[in-house]
């Protein structure tokens, strides 16, 4: 005999005690769905060994551990910085977050020598391997108020492909030839400072854009 989940009063006590719980509340908007998806489509005997071990109830316990006191997905262990997860596509509400404002010099300097440092040491590829950039926008994050994460973190990310585009100009100009990957004369980048590039930024939208492409040595 099939066993019906339909209107299932599972945990109802746990449910309860979780009403004004935060972080079952945000665990129950985004997989609760998902999950009695998942039940429906189980066997009597599949059934059976999920309520053998906790059923649903366990399930939203271990789900719940992904999001903070306040409800902020935080992910496994923690590793995500509250107020910088949007949604499991990464598209959710985009205009309220993808939005410049005002970011410390201490951080765009940070920005701009990481930068500047990669650039130099892989010859103006863009590596994954060897990057530092997680650890500066995270060390960012955290050193300002969790509304202004996202937006900063953003907007630090247009002055860095900013840089980067500066250096690569700077080259360009001095070795018309030179072609990202090959060495060239590091010297090039000394006229290229933080202030220099932005200096020629505009506010385009939510973007920042070079209003001067001269960065001729």
């Amino acid at each position: 005999m099939s066993i019906s989940i339909s209107g299932s009063n599972y945990g109802q006590g746990y449910i309860s005690s979780s009403a004004s719980n935060k972080q079952y509340k945000a665990a129950e908007k985004s997989v609760l769905a998902d999950v009695m998806a998942e039940e429906a489509m189980m066997s009597p005997e599949q059934k059976m060994m999920y309520e053998l071990l906790g059923g649903r109830e366990a399930h939203m316990k271990n789900m719940m551990r992904n999001y903070n006191s306040d409800g902020d997905y935080v992910g496994p262990g923690g590793i995500i910085v509250p107020g910088m997860h949007h949604g499991r596509d990464g598209s959710v509400d985009r205009s309220t977050w993808q939005q410049i404002i005002s970011v410390s010099d201490d951080a765009r300097q940070k920005m701009f020598d990481n930068v500047k440092r990669e650039f130099i040491q892989e010859n103006g590829i863009s590596n994954g391997d060897t990057t530092k950039r997680s650890q500066i926008f995270r060390e960012y994050q955290l050193s300002v108020k969790k509304e202004d994460r996202a937006k900063g973190t953003w907007t630090l990310q247009q002055y860095e492909g900013n840089y980067r585009s500066a250096m690569y100009a700077a080259v360009k100009a001095a070795n018309p030839d030179w072609k990202p990957g090959q060495p060239f004369d590091s010297s090039i980048l000394d006229s290229v400072t933080r202030e220099s590039v932005e200096s020629n930024l505009v506010q385009r939208g939510n973007q920042f854009v070079r209003s001067s492409i001269d960065y001729s040595v």
